[in-house]
């Protein structure tokens, strides 16, 4: 992964009028380097040009929402050769958890408060068509507003599964009988009412200001949408502390968290699961050859997660 501000987008971010300093940050999908004055540059990996301004649209009605958490603000979108880079204002706070590192890692408290809170603030936004307006995953449409979150995640699921249903019998031998099994679920589950989705809600993206509580809500974009919050929930849990040794023990602590909270049930909560991982399999290695895969695999495997499609 690259860590370092190429020549060229450090030319074209002063060919802009940027003065940019150090590198403050840098993930799967881009660098971001400060620009002083509260602002920060981030340079795309593979964002088009026309994707970034979709994206800074959405984030426009994410601000309008009313969660009460800050959220990015791209100011500017810049395009040098086939590169691109978005001009946004610096969020306050620190990331609750940086990598991951300690993979025994117990969730404390604070991990718990934290999640609930974001948990609670995203459903306090205003659903709006504009907040369904990226892909939820690379390659596919945006959800439709008009039809209910479940619906959506039954077709998706659907298409995911028909497209790699080869590299998923390979390693799920029993996927035949999952697919048909969520998506019936899927087309029966009871409504509720729609709230923002995150998607990705990891420690890295959840900032904290000095009493630790929420302050602001990065890198929407994976599964970002309107949709049932307990899918926001339940996906969290699971990928909070992703491929720690104890994971199981973190996402069930989170499960009880939010069960205690918001009145889930934890069989809704297994079915996004397993929607989630059919749908997100395959989403870095068509060919399955990665951790993500695996996981997802795993995921499909637990006899909890059978027992709540009814296999």
């Amino acid at each position: 992964m690259t860590t370092a501000l190429s020549t060229d987008a450090r030319q074209a971010l002063i060919d802009a009028g940027y003065s940019p300093g150090r590198v403050i940050g840098a993930g799967m999908e881009g660098i971001v380097v400060d620009l002083g004055d509260d602002l920060v540059a981030k340079t795309w990996h593979a964002r088009a040009h026309d994707d970034l301004h979709r994206l800074q649209r959405f984030y426009a009605a994410v601000r309008e929402s009313g969660t009460g958490l800050d959220t990015p603000h791209i100011l500017r979108v810049l395009r040098f050769g086939d590169q691109t880079a978005t001009i946004e204002s610096r969020l306050s706070g620190r990331p609750l958890r940086g990598e991951m590192s300690d993979r025994a890692y117990f969730i404390a408290d604070v991990d718990v408060s934290c999640v609930l809170q974001v948990l609670s603030d995203l459903q306090r936004a205003t659903p709006t068509k504009a907040m369904t307006s990226l892909p939820v995953l690379e390659g596919e449409q945006p959800f439709s507003f008009d039809e209910s979150f479940s619906a959506n995640l039954a077709a998706l699921v659907e298409r995911r599964t028909s497209r790699f249903r080869e590299v998923l019998t390979a390693r799920i031998p029993d996927v035949e009988r999952v697919v048909p099994a969520v998506v019936a679920h899927l087309r029966e589950a009871d409504e509720t009412p729609s709230s923002l989705i995150h998607g990705d809600l990891i420690p890295a993206n959840i900032l904290v200001g000095e009493n630790l509580t929420p302050s602001a809500l990065l890198d929407f974009g994976f599964f970002s949408t309107v949709g049932d919050p307990r899918f926001d929930a339940a996906v969290a849990a699971s990928i909070y502390d992703m491929y720690g040794v104890r994971a199981r023990t973190n996402e069930d602590v989170l499960d009880s968290a939010v069960i205690a909270e918001f009145g889930y049930e934890r069989r809704v909560l297994h079915l996004y699961r397993a929607a989630y991982a059919l749908a997100t399999s395959n989403c870095y290695s068509a060919s399955g050859s990665d951790g993500h895969f695996e996981w997802c695999a795993r995921m499909l495997e637990r006899s909890d997660i059978k027992d709540a499609i009814g296999l």
